[in-house]
């Protein structure tokens, strides 16, 4: 087997250019957050305001992680030949395409090359799109469009960006004259560290976005009603329903956080059961979306 690197261009160091800075901007941005909340609780100065600046610093972090991986992708992007078959190798992934099933080699996508967005060109131009006769076009180039090598199978088409494509062409088509050892199937295969299946699992994911969503809007309501409260409020109730106790009123902003720290531990869980056990993973995204609930029925009762 022969290992074949991608064409070395801008596109990745660029990507990694703006890694840096965003990095540089979440941090700085975190370091601010973290001094207001340095204060005492009593005196934390929650508002609109800095409710916006904590969701704002969330998606800077998402940013940074979406970033992240893509600049990592690219830079582990390769491809490995041997007499039976193209392997496309990113983190940990790999597409295999057998060579008796490629039925030729073209440059440039043509018009199939329209329609991607320009997130999937961040690093390297990436990304899935169906045609209408049922094939898959995927990218893993280095390269645009239009000066990918674009090999054709009766399934897929595939876009790479091999860094001397003429002596790629030549071991291919050496390698397929051969004739292949074993019977290869066209797959992806999905690496072990990310644990796609559970993020791409459409039920998981939506009780994820569920009780994440909650979350941030109780926060909201919270962090709107929060000045107008009183320095004390009553957070504990008796069996007719009367007061029974009064708590700081910071006290209220360890709840949506109690809630959330119990959906990432939901996650955390499920990620470990995922592959052993789906409804066991699933029921446990439902459950952080009942426990969200719960509390935002808490705090909803308590500040009106």
């Amino acid at each position: 087997m022969r290992r074949w690197q991608p064409l070395s261009g801008a596109g990745r160091w660029v990507a990694l250019a703006m890694l840096l800075i965003l990095l540089g901007v979440t941090v700085f941005d975190g370091l601010q957050i973290v001094r207001v909340f340095a204060a005492p609780p009593e005196n934390w100065p929650v508002n609109l305001g800095l409710y916006v600046r904590v969701v704002i610093f969330l998606a800077l972090l998402l940013c940074c992680a979406a970033l992240t991986y893509r600049v990592a992708a690219a830079f582990t992007l390769s491809y490995d030949l041997d007499r039976n078959g193209l392997y496309i190798n990113w983190l940990g992934n790999r597409a295999v395409v057998p060579l008796e099933k490629i039925s030729h080699l073209d440059v440039g996508l043509g018009d199939m090359g329209k329609g991607w967005g320009p997130v999937h060109a961040i690093g390297y131009y990436s990304g899935q799109q169906w045609l209408a006769d049922g094939r898959s076009i995927h990218r893993f180039s280095t390269l645009p469009n239009d000066r990918s090598l674009v090999v054709h199978t009766d399934e897929a088409i595939y876009a790479i960006s091999p860094k001397d494509t003429d002596a790629f062409v030549q071991d291919l088509e050496q390698r397929r004259n051969l004739g292949a050892a074993k019977t290869l199937s066209t797959a992806v295969e999905p690496g072990r560290m990310f644990l796609y299946a559970f993020w791409h699992d459409t039920t998981v994911r939506g009780l994820l976005i569920a009780a994440f969503a909650i979350n941030l809007v109780v926060l909201g309501l919270l962090a709107a009603r929060y000045p107008e409260l009183a320095s004390s409020v009553e957070m504990r109730f008796n069996a007719v329903g009367q007061a029974a106790a009064l708590r700081p009123r910071h006290d209220l902003l360890f709840l949506p956080l109690a809630a959330f720290l119990l959906s990432l531990v939901n996650t955390g869980l499920g990620l470990l059961l995922y592959r052993r056990q789906k409804l066991g993973a699933r029921l446990l995204q439902g459950a952080s979306v009942v426990v969200q609930l719960m509390f935002s029925v808490a705090v909803l009762t308590i500040i009106h």
